[in-house]
């Protein structure tokens, strides 16, 4: 008897099957950017405040270890834009360092904290000054007081550096201060101010200038450029911000629309951030958790 038909019959006959399994198997799907595994996909675009990058980079980082396939799309330009370019959908999850203003013009958001944050006020190496209350304060950054001696300093002109208009630290700080108070403008930041458009640019102005002084996330100050100086006698720390003795500090928010759905990507991500790897993250950062 001739086997040999038979045999080849069966081979041609698995080979089918092979090539159907291989049409509908999942990989398809896939190629098409789908997932039908389960594992997650895709680009999730955000942006804003310049004050989570440290934290919000470590975030990221962690979140992509664990889902390669995902992009966490990040651009850095401060608060103010975050909360914009979330409104207008140009960002799935924004980043905001302030809290949503309430006259109706950021309305249609969620803000969500996931971290607070202290606002250490820093001033160069070289200056004596350890301690400023908050009515020094308001008088250096509206320029009732100009010369260090005005607050147990040296005889030298202070050197005001703030951050941009819409930077979500600039607002928290002139919240708890009083300055830039709406229609008072004797509460308007003394117009020589310099003004630095991110965290770090402020500490590199203090760094390089002996008299000035700034103000910046707790979590980005490096103590060997600059000095911090206590609030209201309460030297700035995990342990005062925890205790809620110093009083110089605001919440980190992740921004969506309201009512709106996250792809499965950006929902993973924020539910990531608020679990209990994400928040261990955010104390390595010497900020709080929520």
């Amino acid at each position: 008897m001739n086997m040999k038909k038979p045999l080849g019959i069966m081979l041609s006959f698995l080979l089918c099957i092979a090539v159907f399994a291989a049409c509908s198997s999942p990989a398809g799907d896939n190629a098409a950017g789908g997932d039908s595994s389960g594992e997650l996909s895709g680009t999730v675009k955000t942006g804003g405040s310049t004050s989570v990058e440290k934290v919000m980079t470590a975030l990221i980082y962690q979140f992509q270890e664990g889902h390669q396939d995902v992009v966490i799309d990040y651009e850095m330009n401060g608060s103010g834009d975050g909360i914009k370019n979330t409104i207008n959908g140009l960002y799935e999850i924004g980043h905001s360092s302030r809290e949503l203003k309430t006259d109706g013009t950021e309305d249609g958001l969620t803000a969500t904290p996931y971290a607070i944050d202290g606002i250490a006020i820093v001033v160069n190496k070289e200056n004596s000054v350890a301690n400023l209350t908050k009515e020094q304060l308001s008088g250096i950054y509206t320029g009732t007081i100009s010369n260090w001696s005005e607050v147990g300093g040296k005889d030298a002109p202070i050197t005001v550096i703030t951050r941009e208009e819409g930077s979500g630290t600039r607002s928290a700080f002139g919240e708890i201060i009083g300055i830039e108070v709406k229609d008072k403008p004797e509460t308007a930041i003394v117009p020589a101010a310099t003004v630095s458009d991110s965290t770090g640019a402020v500490q590199t102005a203090v760094q390089q200038n002996p008299n000035a002084i700034g103000y910046l996330s707790f979590s980005d100050v490096d103590t060997a450029k600059v000095n911090t100086v206590s609030y209201e006698g309460v030297k700035i720390s995990t342990d005062t911000l925890k205790n809620d003795t110093y009083k110089l500090k605001r919440e980190f928010y992740l921004l969506t629309k309201t009512g709106g759905e996250l792809s499965p990507a950006g929902q993973a991500f924020m539910d990531y951030v608020l679990s209990s790897d994400g928040q261990n993250i955010v104390a390595d950062q010497n900020l709080l958790p929520i």
